[in-house]
């Protein structure tokens, strides 16, 4: 039942508009229903009165027939064509008003159906971005693509047919069988005897078909996954030439999806041919049991004509159920997936907000330890850091260090301790506020498939070009710009994959210096370029990390020398922090470092 609310919850505000579509279909079944009663008239009324020239009393006995017999011209010996251009005119006029019904209808549902689709994405991808990095860390990201792509268009095909359908075949099946009761009540009951058996059959295959439609999408999922992975990492790919390992890997995990999709196509061959003998021996049943009725004259020629017109269409919503319960049970493990995303706790964006940010930090007793593991790698870590201060943070893989600057920017929080910023506990500060004023150039850069300046400009597209070439020399991308084809019109394809790792470093600098955050933090972001470029980058740097609070992860001395003080991080401990300088004097982390490369840049000079 849960499922069925949060189907029918997509329709939102256009609720009222299905309601009125399914009005509107209801009205045309009801019309629908006239067109067999024009038959019946005709063969009872008109033809039946000149077999017998006018000498026996029309035998027509239901009340809708003799009101729709009463609209037409009283029979002469001479009119006859006259009267049956009036029932064709009279069966027009019914077919007219039922399509025009059934068109309007059918032109709501699809306009709120486009619109009901385009709310539910544009929500989905906005809840998206309000996760917190744990979600998106644990989750697959073919997956997502999947729930954002194939399960909404699931939805999509639900309601777009299913939703008013219902109501279609509900009212069909219900006029048909009132007009069959009309006529003759037993003949009626005789005529829809199978359908509990088909209903039965029916809600069986909705219990098969939602669990292995829910395996066939968990299977879809994976190979959404693999082909997303491959193409981003297709230079690896290459580069170790797996293109027939990845194709392997693609055709393996293609079979497990041709499993269970050759098992529900089975589920469907095994249900339809059931379902279709059944309704043709009702068909069978009826027509038997109508002869039976015409030769002991409890019914006549035309009511038998008009009784198997509503035998075939109350045929039609009896053998669409199966179709109505297999999109049904697909749309119902749709909205279920979809609901691991809307479902998961969204970060709160409340707290403080515009104020201006010192850079005062300090860490107290603070221990983490990621979702999901049990292994803390923070441990009671406490330091503090003045405004404006240069701060390294150095230590082996895994020490920690980054995940210091994922505490900083509440990507997460700690399961022990206080972070203040500014002498007021970090958590009290808006998260989107917080992260603005925290510029962070990541090790391993990303770029969005657009052109350099997009990129730089990521934040703000109108950004005067004065500021940006501004950025760009201070990160010694403006320096190299004209080696690209169309500048910084220059498309850097997926992920920058046009882009050496140097290059994709200095536009991820200059998009971050260009935002001129008050705290900025380098994470390696000048890994992938050489000594004397990381020197231009480091003179360059200097105006725009005046008074900032700068924390810098580094492995090369040359990047942290000219720090305040560094942070040594050991398996999740503070192991020192203090000067460069006294560093060197004492026995430890940075000593080793520092000694190791020195000795290596004299063996390389000699």
């Amino acid at each position: 039942m849960k499922n069925f609310n949060k189907l029918f919850d997509v329709l939102h505000v256009w609720k009222p508009y299905y309601l009125l579509s399914a009005v509107l279909l209801v009205v045309a079944t009801f019309f629908r229903m006239l067109e067999p009663k024009v038959l019946q008239i005709t063969i009872d009324g008109i033809i039946f009165w000149y077999q017998h020239n006018g000498l026996e009393d029309i035998k027509i006995t239901d009340t809708l027939a003799r009101w729709l017999y009463n609209l037409l011209p009283t029979p002469q010996p001479d009119n006859l064509n006259q009267l049956l251009w009036w029932a064709a005119i009279m069966y027009l006029s019914i077919a007219l008003i039922r399509s025009a019904g059934t068109f309007i209808s059918s032109a709501i549902t699809a306009y709120s159906t486009e619109k009901a689709t385009k709310r539910l994405r544009d929500n989905l991808f906005a809840y998206l971005q309000k996760l917190p990095l744990s979600f998106h860390v644990t989750a697959t990201t073919g997956e997502l693509i999947q729930r954002c792509t194939g399960d909404v268009d699931t939805v999509k095909r639900f309601i777009g047919t299913q939703v008013v359908d219902v109501v279609l075949l509900s009212a069909i099946f219900i006029f048909s069988f009132v007009m069959m009761f009309s006529i003759h009540a037993a003949y009626a009951i005789i005529a829809i005897c199978l359908t509990p058996l088909i209903f039965i059959q029916s809600y069986l295959f909705f219990k098969r078909e939602s669990k292995i439609w829910e395996e066939h999408e968990a299977e879809q999922d994976k190979l959404t996954s693999i082909v997303e992975e491959n193409l981003g990492g297709i230079r690896v790919v290459k580069a170790f030439a797996q293109e027939t390992a990845e194709n392997q890997k693609f055709e393996n995990q293609n079979q497990a999806k041709l499993s269970i999709g050759l098992r529900h196509v089975q589920l469907h061959a095994n249900f339809w041919p059931l379902s279709d003998f059944l309704y043709h021996l009702q068909v069978v049943v009826s027509i038997l049991a109508g002869g039976f009725y015409v030769l002991n004259n409890a019914l006549t020629i035309g009511e038998l004509s008009a009784f198997y017109s509503y035998i075939v269409m109350v045929g039609w919503p009896v053998r669409n159920i199966g179709r109505v319960i297999s999109q049904l049970s697909m749309s119902l493990v749709a909205v279920e997936r979809i609901a691991t995303i809307t479902d998961a706790p969204a970060e709160e964006y409340t707290g403080i907000t515009g104020t201006k940010v010192q850079g005062n930090i300090a860490f107290k007793n603070v221990w983490f330890k990621y979702p999901g593991s049990d292994e803390y790698v923070l441990k009671d870590v406490s330091f503090k850091v003045q405004s404006g201060q240069k701060i390294a943070l150095m230590g082996p893989t895994g020490s920690g260090k980054s995940t210091i600057i994922a505490l900083l920017s509440r990507f997460y929080e700690p399961d022990k301790g206080e972070i203040l910023l500014d002498n007021v506990p970090l958590t009290q500060y808006n998260k989107q506020f917080l992260r603005s004023r925290i510029g962070v150039v990541l090790q391993k850069p990303f770029l969005f498939s657009t052109t350099i300046k997009r990129n730089i400009a990521y934040t703000n597209l109108h950004t005067p070009e004065e500021k940006l070439i501004e950025a760009s020399t201070a990160a010694s991308i403006h320096d190299i710009i004209h080696i690209f084809p169309q500048g910084y019109d220059t498309m850097v394809g997926e992920k920058g994959v046009s882009l050496s790792g140097g290059q994709k470093q200095r536009v991820t600098l200059a998009r971050t210096l260009l935002e001129t955050p008050d705290i900025l933090v380098l994470d390696d972001a000048t890994s992938a370029v050489d000594t004397e470029t990381e020197y231009d980058i480091q003179q360059a740097l200097e105006r725009y990390i005046e008074q900032k609070t700068v924390f810098i992860i580094a492995h090369r001395v040359t990047a942290v020398q000219h720090t305040d003080k560094i942070l040594v991080m050991q398996k999740g401990e503070v192991a020192h922090f203090d000067s460069p300088e006294n560093l060197l004097q004492q026995e430890g982390y940075y000593r080793q470092i520092y000694q190791v490369q020195a000795t290596l840049e004299n063996e390389i000079l000699n």
